[in-house]
């Protein structure tokens, strides 16, 4: 696995394959790489557009990080999508990555991570409804989704939630425009040592269940290779 310059290695191993539609982006610390990623984004887009569009993603992706996490995918899509006869913009950014866990059964860190997740959605609503599908359960409430699930890598927790977000400020120190956006989330706790995550951030409010379903894609792929005495190995996509 290739990790960030200064993060700590951490022997990772995991497969995963994301949907076509979703094209990898470069480091946001990094220059190289933006105009072809983008372009293949935004066919119709001139220089000074695509350059504009790179400076904003640069600025925004450290955003969507938190502490302790090795990033291993950033990816993003947009189009466009049918919604009810009508052609609506979608647009979703993706990232994969990994974090230490100090734990050694798969079922017992879910249940950990739901129970987390489960407290911080739902604290203080009274009654979220629940939810029972053949592959998870859980619960539902204004905002939030939160569902156990059965996934062929070992269980797991999938979540999705309804935000508004700040973009950063502009050139001229202006407050960035605040947007509503949905963040869906799938943490799925490796054999031992860590918990892999897959995250999609979307504008695209509208289209819920369609990025719903891109995150369960990335799930039904999912697999864990742990090499043995704990080595490190690559994880693929």
């Amino acid at each position: 696995m290739t990790t960030r310059e200064g993060t700590r290695k951490v022997p990772y191993a995991f497969s995963y394959r994301v949907p076509d539609e979703f094209v990898r982006l470069p480091e946001a610390d990094t220059l190289a790489g933006w105009d072809e990623a983008l372009g293949r984004l935004m066919p119709e887009a001139n220089e000074e557009e695509l350059a504009a569009a790179g400076l904003q993603m640069r600025r925004f992706l450290p955003m969507l990080e938190e502490g302790g996490e090795t990033t291993v995918l950033t990816a993003m899509c947009a189009g466009t999508e049918d919604v009810g006869g009508e052609e609506r913009l979608s647009m979703g950014l993706l990232a994969v990555s990994a974090r230490p866990s100090d734990h050694d059964d798969q079922l017992m860190a879910a249940e950990g991570i739901y129970r987390a997740k489960e407290q911080k959605f739902f604290a203080g609503q009274k009654e979220p409804a629940e939810l029972d599908y053949e592959l998870g359960k859980g619960l539902q409430g204004e905002q939030d989704m939160l569902l156990a699930v059965k996934l062929p890598g070992g269980p797991g927790v999938m979540s999705a939630s309804l935000r508004s977000l700040t973009l950063p400020a502009g050139e001229s120190g202006a407050a960035g425009p605040v947007i509503p956006f949905a963040s869906l989330q799938l943490v799925v706790p490796a054999p031992y040592g860590y918990c892999a995550y897959v995250t999609i951030a979307t504008p695209s409010v509208f289209l819920l269940d369609s990025y719903c379903m891109r995150l369960a894609h990335v799930g039904r792929t999912f697999g864990f290779d742990v090499p043995t005495g704990g080595g490190s190995a690559e994880s693929g996509e």
